[in-house]
């Protein structure tokens, strides 16, 4: 009898999102009276983020209202052949995003017996290459130049991007210019951005010198795409200032953010495919594990869906994502980087984020300065670790303190099969000490 084929994964599940999801509480004395009076008229985990008739709007639309869907593909960037077998090829990965982003919102929508019409989603991909500023006025001068499109994106109800590694950045940057110039609408269009795989802190700083990255900047004309990448492992440099403005525009216009990360991931390294440097309760992260790369009760892989939860929840991980990141580098030939946009369930993610989950908040994004290290200290992680569970926010949730619990269990059982994993547990060792005798509530 033959065995079943490996089942891909995206964590942690939604549901954990929800349970775990932070709470924006009202600021001034008038409105926590709105809020509590209004808590005894509308369900209590409705979160109310400062305005009143937004937030009356979030609770009473549902997807009944969706007659109109827009959606907006953007693809990654590597011109040279060379690379494309590094990365995977560009050419016709908008459409699919398109394609795969109809097909998550159909599913959802039967499941609670809606059927739109054929005519009701259109599809947007949008594809050019270049420099993140060449890229975006491109993309953005076609989309004007396309009437249907543009009709389709000013009568949709609902509008998605969906984005992949370079095309991250140039996303939100286009994003945040059509909603300037009131091509699209948050004030009465949901939105939401699925960023796939995104390359919002730069790739692994080690490729910088690779001999392939090498070979081709010094040799091609039109190399500055490439470099620019490298540009953003640097927080304060001007490509990732430009994005972070551009973040911080639609994010404070009520637009939701899922950013997804590859787990074995070639190119782009955890930290950056979720993009951890920076913090807002309207950002949804999650991971994709590759069918045979996941074991249900895999350390590795609960540890970090438990760091992940930890940001979802807005607490802290105390570095441990960016600690984590090197060790789950996959290989430069691998195909980590493109796997997860064929994954229907990725797509699902932040079609459910955008219809379950109210706004929780138009703040500014806040942001920790990031500076990515091309070798990061091992001796950074036991003390990761003992900070998030010396973390009161931590020590004080009963979810989570069932959740380390369960971690320590799956320590003492791991068996590392590689050298390096067997390295990661042997630094490790405090994490089953430093749990003992602390996890009282």
């Amino acid at each position: 009898m033959t065995k079943p084929a490996p089942i891909s994964i995206v964590l942690p599940k939604f549901n954990e999102f929800v349970i775990n999801k932070p709470v924006k509480h009202p600021d001034s004395p008038a409105q926590k009276a709105l809020h509590a009076i209004n808590s005894y008229l509308f369900p209590p985990d409705k979160p109310y983020d400062g305005s009143l008739n937004k937030w009356l709007d979030e609770i009473t639309r549902s997807t009944i209202d969706v007659k109109k869907i827009a959606i907006i593909g953007v693809h990654g960037w590597f011109p040279a052949k060379l690379l494309r077998v590094v990365v995977g090829e560009p050419t016709g990965t908008s459409p699919k995003f398109c394609d795969m982003m109809a097909k998550a919102v159909l599913g959802y929508l039967s499941k609670h017996n809606i059927y739109l019409p054929s005519d009701a989603i259109t599809c947007i991909p949008l594809e050019g290459e270049g420099t993140i500023e060449t890229r975006e006025k491109l993309l953005h001068k076609n989309l004007l130049y396309n009437k249907t499109w543009c009709e389709a994106l000013a009568l949709a109800d609902v509008v998605f991007v969906a984005t992949h590694s370079q095309g991250t950045p140039v996303g939100t940057i286009l994003l945040s210019r059509l909603i300037k110039e009131r091509l699209v609408n948050p004030k009465r269009q949901r939105i939401c951005q699925l960023a796939m795989a995104g390359i919002s802190h730069g790739p692994f700083p080690y490729l910088k010198d690779h001999y392939i990255i090498k070979y081709f900047v010094g040799r091609n004309p039109d190399a500055d795409a490439t470099r620019e990448l490298f540009e953003f492992m640097d927080s304060e440099s001007t490509v990732a200032k430009k994005y972070r403005e551009a973040l911080n525009n639609v994010i404070s216009k009520g637009v939701k953010l899922v950013y997804v990360a590859s787990m074995d991931d070639q190119v782009v390294p955890l930290y950056s495919g979720i993009f951890t440097g920076i913090d807002h309760p309207s950002i949804m992260r999650a991971i994709y594990v590759d069918g045979p790369l996941y074991q249900e009760n895999d350390f590795l892989i609960h540890l970090i869906v438990f760091a992940i939860k930890l940001r979802n929840a807005g607490i802290l991980d105390h570095g441990l994502i960016t600690q984590l990141s090197e060790v789950i580098i996959g290989s430069l030939y691998g195909e980590g980087h493109s796997t997860l946009y064929n994954e229907i369930d990725v797509y699902t993610l932040a079609v459910q984020y955008l219809f379950e989950v109210p706004s929780l908040g138009t703040s500014e994004v806040k942001l920790n300065k990031f500076q990515a290290q091309p070798k990061y200290n091992p001796y950074f992680l036991p003390w990761s670790v003992r900070g998030i569970l010396e973390d009161k926010n931590v020590t004080r949730n009963p979810r989570f303190v069932d959740e380390v619990t369960r971690l320590k269990k799956l320590y003492e059982n791991w068996d590392p099969p590689s050298k390096h994993l067997k390295d990661l547990k042997f630094r490790l060792e405090p994490f089953r000490d430093t749990i003992l005798g602390k996890w009282k509530l």
